[in-house]
C-alpha cells in the first residue's frame, strides 16, 4: 500500500512539475511573440522613391511580357499552329501574371507624389492589358465554338491583335516613364 501511494504522490509531483514547465514555456512563447509583433508594428512601411519607381517597372515589364505572350498565342492560334484550348490555356496563364502585377502595383506605397503618379499610370496599363487579354480569352473561346454571343467578342484576330497593340503601347510608355528597358 505504502509503494502505491509513494508512487501516486510521485507522479502527482511530477505532473505538477510538467504543468509548471509547459506554463512557464507557454508564458516564454507569448512573450516572445508579444515583442516580436510589437517590434514590427511600430515601423512604418515606407520605401524610397528609386525603390517604388523600380516595383512599378518590375510590375510593367511583367505586364508587357504577358501582353506579348498573349499577342503571340492568338497570332499562332488564327494560323492554325495551336489549337483552342493550348491557346486559352496560355492566355490564362498570362492572366495570372497581370494579376500578380496589378497586385505588386496595389500594394505598393508610394513615398511621394512622383512615384504615386507612377503607380497610377501603371495599374491603368496593366489593366488596359488585362483587359485585351480576357478579350483574347473570349474570341478563343468563341473560335473554338463557345456560344458567346451575348459577350462582346473581337471579329477578328485583327481586331484582337490591335487591342493587344494598343494595350502593350500603353504599357511600354509607362514602363520607359518609370525608368524601365
Amino acid at each position: 500500500m505504502r509503494a502505491l501511494a509513494r508512487r501516486a504522490d510521485h507522479q502527482g509531483v511530477t505532473q505538477q512539475t510538467g504543468r509548471r514547465r509547459l506554463a512557464a514555456a507557454g508564458l516564454a512563447l507569448v512573450v516572445t511573440l508579444a515583442a516580436l509583433l510589437a517590434g514590427t508594428g511600430c515601423v512604418a512601411s515606407r520605401q524610397e522613391p528609386g525603390q517604388a519607381t523600380a516595383a512599378v517597372a518590375d510590375a510593367l515589364a511583367e505586364a508587357g511580357s504577358a501582353g506579348e505572350t498573349a499577342r503571340i498565342a492568338v497570332g499562332l492560334l488564327d494560323e492554325g499552329r495551336v489549337t483552342g484550348p493550348v491557346a486559352d490555356t496560355v492566355l490564362l496563364d498570362q492572366l495570372r501574371v497581370l494579376d500578380d502585377a496589378e497586385s505588386a502595383l496595389t500594394t505598393l506605397v508610394p513615398p511621394d507624389a512622383a512615384s504615386s503618379a507612377r503607380r497610377t499610370t501603371g495599374l491603368d496599363a496593366v489593366g488596359d492589358v488585362s483587359d485585351a487579354v480576357v478579350a483574347a480569352r473570349a474570341w478563343v473561346a468563341a473560335r473554338s465554338g463557345g456560344d458567346l454571343a451575348s459577350h462582346d467578342v473581337p471579329a477578328s484576330s485583327d481586331v484582337l491583335l490591335a487591342e493587344l497593340a494598343t494595350a502593350l503601347d500603353a504599357t511600354d510608355a509607362a514602363l520607359a516613364e518609370a525608368g524601365g528597358p
